[in-house]
């Protein structure tokens, strides 16, 4: 994700090309294909007709193919502009984002770069604190592509000794806080160099004795993270 002058930028991977798309930009395409005019949709984004056309332009240009396709009408009318099957796909793709972005209150965020991928099991890996974690592999990502992985506080699980299971993204670390947060206990586990919010029930608290400064293992499986290529 970019900072731009009309706010943050998404970057969208299609076809191996990168489409740069904020909020604005988004709405204008998504109103060319509800109103199926160009002149309409620059209305209801309140932009000038002439911007609407550079963006389209710029867009384009950038993905070399078209994204808005116009037909001029007669004297009986019959014109239009409406989005191609390409500039549908930015509009799905930019949607698939925004919608894990909407949950950046409440997931947890971990930065990295590819340091491996297996194609074959369809896993990526990144490191943090020397420990390999296994991502899955959706979509378009290659060696060195620096990602955000988000994680839910509930898909996260506490041990107070490593267990043998498929669960392979397991870390050491340190209760630093505790409150209660929607019929929930959420718990701040320190690992080092990130700290995650983990979400439990007062009863598992309460089993497992969860105090401050308890030093505990985390986990949480590859299934349940999201990564975005930022």
């Amino acid at each position: 994700m970019d900072s731009a002058r009309d706010g943050p930028q998404y970057r969208l991977n299609l076809e191996n090309k990168i489409v740069l798309l904020n909020k604005k930009k988004f709405d204008l395409l998504r109103y060319i294909e509800k109103c199926g005019s160009i002149t309409k949709a620059s209305q209801q984004v309140k932009i000038p007709y002439r911007s609407a056309l550079k963006y389209i332009e710029d867009l384009e240009n950038d993905v070399n193919h078209t994204i808005v396709s116009t037909k001029r009408g007669g004297k009986g009318g019959g014109g239009g502009s409406k989005l191609t099957e390409y500039g549908k796909s930015i509009l799905k793709e930019y949607r698939k984002v925004d919608s894990i972005l909407k949950m950046h209150a409440d997931v947890n965020e971990i930065e990295g770069t590819i340091s491996d991928i297996d194609v074959e099991n369809k896993i990526a890996n990144i490191y943090l604190n020397g420990n390999k974690v296994i991502l899955p592999l959706r979509g378009n990502f290659s060696i060195n592509d620096k990602v955000l992985v988000l994680i839910s506080p509930e898909d996260i699980f506490v041990m107070l000794e490593p267990q043998e299971s498929s669960v392979r993204n397991v870390f050491e670390g340190k209760i630093t806080s505790m409150e209660l947060k929607d019929h929930l206990v959420r718990l701040t586990v320190n690992l080092g160099e990130i700290s995650l919010y983990v979400d439990v029930t007062e009863y598992a608290r309460e089993q497992l004795d969860l105090t401050l400064g308890k030093e505990v293992y985390i986990g949480f499986k590859a299934a349940a993270i999201a990564m975005v290529k930022i």
